[in-house]
């Protein structure tokens, strides 16, 4: 049976020549970044970092982000991502809950991290990473330097690497209990789930996608290189037999990967290898903070594909669509209208001046994290009759849950409508399935599937990870109902937290801030839709007797104790705010008085 360490190095042995990163200028084989991750995982001996440390990393799509992962991989520590967004408390609450022992910094975040230093009491080093390594202090550290006369070979090490229990990953993420909890992937669960979760949520699917016009199987031939792809892909699909042994794939992919020995692995690395390796290039437009690019940065490793990242500090449809022509990508990584609207809007400006982007390459669109509208899905199909769009229902939790591909041939495209699948059911109170139209929460079969629990947080963790009728479940907070033809219909979360473009954002935690403003009586947060981002914040505000605001005021004074993301985008001035006999705010009034005085119907 292989280990962690074992998989890893197998994978850039075996893709050695093949490109693994793309960023800008830059082309990375994987022979190259394994070295760069053995000189880096040296380095970060050096600094003392020891088995099961976590190691900070608040860093934009870069190479230097995998490095960094797969570096602290090499010697059984962690990479704990940090939500580059954060104000200074947010990042010294993630900081503090995960214990971090060294901290992995961009420039443009280098500020914060000096005014929070003197409060940070578990953090021994800081590498400010980036072309020049400016904005630090004397004694931080500057990336480039740590590489600097190490061997690029593999340490030894004094202890073990991961195996079975191990924790080998914490995600942070934001939800519906407002501060952000630290989602735990297990060694076992590391190596099974991201295959076993996308094979397994793709394959109820498949039946649609036989239907795809055969412009797409004829370019994904072209594409991959592999004679046979256009004529046997779509009858493979058509077939029952050939999607259930599809399923028993996903079900037994992590299995296989978990109890193979190091040369049957590397036998099917050379394989692929073969197949695959350098043909399939994978543009992570999302960031790389959050799971959904993450985890595809990660299964694209498992496949020796190529990642090739933005160089943009914000996504640029302009440069995005540019580097989907020139790099020939072929798989895209998007969150909902909040990438995709914007994309959309490029195509039809150079449409209608005459220009023409060279998509061919572009043969699969991956989205998540916010809903992806109709008229999105269809302006991309119109540009891109070759394209299979999956749209995607997915959590940090649990992975993919359930998967919709849409292609050009499609009759009915929806907007945020899933469906029931095996391991994806929606459930009430009781730890029943929903009947047809009755209100529960999403919850998804754990197998090798999802994560474990939640870093240190016992309580929240016995909240989502529950057992029902002896079967252990994930519980996502998002509720929906059911049609009787077993779509899902999502409702919303049942804490009132709020979606906006893929961040989750907590009413409480805005409002905590925003009633602390000398100004301000109280406040309430809710939301309203949006077209791009899903859902914005809005604010409505009781100012105290006698004093006067402008809506600028408002939103600046948020910016300055929040990621600005969870500042409101909207904000409405009341006389009196409505609340309930408690005393508390009243969200279901405040929202139809935002709804009322914006002129905006949910």
């Amino acid at each position: 049976m292989a280990n962690f360490d074992q998989f890893f190095t197998c994978i850039m042995e075996t893709f050695a020549r093949h490109p693994a990163i793309i960023y800008g200028e830059r082309v990375i084989t994987y022979g190259e970044l394994h070295e760069r991750v053995n000189k880096l995982a040296r380095a970060m001996l050096e600094m003392g970092v020891k088995k099961n440390d976590n190691v900070g990393l608040c860093e934009h799509n870069t190479p230097e982000f995998l490095e960094v992962t797969a570096a602290a991989w090499k010697i059984a520590a962690r990479a704990v991502s940090i939500n580059y967004r954060f104000k200074e408390w947010e990042l010294k609450y993630v900081i503090d809950d995960a214990e971090m022992s060294v901290l992995f910094f961009a420039e443009d975040v280098a500020e914060r991290f000096k005014n929070i230093r003197p409060d940070l009491e578990t953090v021994k080093n800081y590498v400010v990473m980036g072309a020049r390594g400016e904005h630090r202090e004397p004694d931080m550290l500057y990336y480039e330097d740590l590489f600097k006369g190490k061997p690029a070979t593999a340490p030894e090490l004094p202890w073990s690497h991961f195996v079975g229990d191990d924790i080998v990953v914490i995600m942070y993420t934001g939800g519906t209990t407002g501060y952000p909890k630290g989602v735990v992937y297990r060694h076992d669960q590391v190596l099974s789930a991201p295959l076993e979760a996308m094979i397994t949520s793709l394959a109820g699917g498949l039946s649609e996608l036989s239907k795809a016009p055969d412009v797409i199987w004829q370019r994904a031939q072209k594409n991959l290189h592999i004679p046979g792809t256009a004529r046997l892909l779509p009858k493979m699909l058509a077939s029952p037999i050939s999607r259930k042994i599809l399923v028993g794939v996903g079900k037994g992919a992590g299995p296989f990967v978990l109890k193979s020995p190091q040369p049957v692995l590397k036998a099917n690395f050379k394989l692929l290898s073969k197949l695959l390796g350098g043909r399939v290039r994978m543009l992570l437009a999302s960031p790389m903070m959050h799971a959904w690019a993450y985890n595809h940065a990660i299964i694209g490793m498992i496949g020796g594909f190529t990642s090739v990242f933005l160089t943009g500090r914000g996504f640029d449809p302009v440069e995005a669509l540019e580097t989907i022509e020139r790099r020939k990508i072929n798989v895209m990584i998007a969150i909902g209208d909040g990438q995709c609207r914007p994309l959309v809007e490029e195509l039809d400006k150079a449409a209608a001046e005459g220009r023409k982007y060279d998509l061919s390459s572009l043969m699969v669109l991956l989205s998540s994290g916010m809903a992806l509208s109709v008229d999105v899905k269809k302006k991309l199909l119109e540009h891109m009759p070759h394209l299979i769009i999956f749209d995607t229902l997915a959590s940090s939790e649990g992975h993919y849950m359930t998967i919709i591909p849409y292609t050009s041939s499609a009759t009915d495209i929806q907007k945020t409508v899933f469906k029931v699948t095996e391991t994806t059911k929606v459930i009430n109170e009781k730890g029943e399935e929903v009947a047809v139209g009755d209100l529960g929460e999403i919850a998804i079969l754990r197998t090798h599937q999802g994560s474990s629990e939640y870093f240190k947080d016992p309580k929240k963790s016995a909240k989502t990870y529950r057992v029902i009728n002896g079967r252990p479940m994930i519980f996502t907070g998002d509720m929906a109902t059911i049609d009787d033809e077993g779509r899902i219909h999502l409702i919303g979360r049942g804490s009132g937290c709020i979606n906006t473009g893929g961040e989750k954002v907590f009413p409480e935690e805005v409002e905590d801030v925003l009633n602390k403003h000398p100004k301000v009586e109280i406040s309430g947060i809710t939301s309203v839709p949006h077209e791009r981002w899903g859902s914005a914040v809005a604010a409505v505000v009781e100012m105290t007797p006698g004093e006067s605001m402008e809506e600028a005021e408002v939103v600046s004074w948020c910016k300055e104790y929040l990621a600005d993301y969870k500042a409101p985008k909207y904000v409405v001035f009341v006389d009196e705010l409505p609340r309930l006999i408690t005393g508390k705010v009243h969200y279901r009034e405040i929202q139809k008085l935002v709804e009322e005085k914006l002129g905006i119907q949910s």
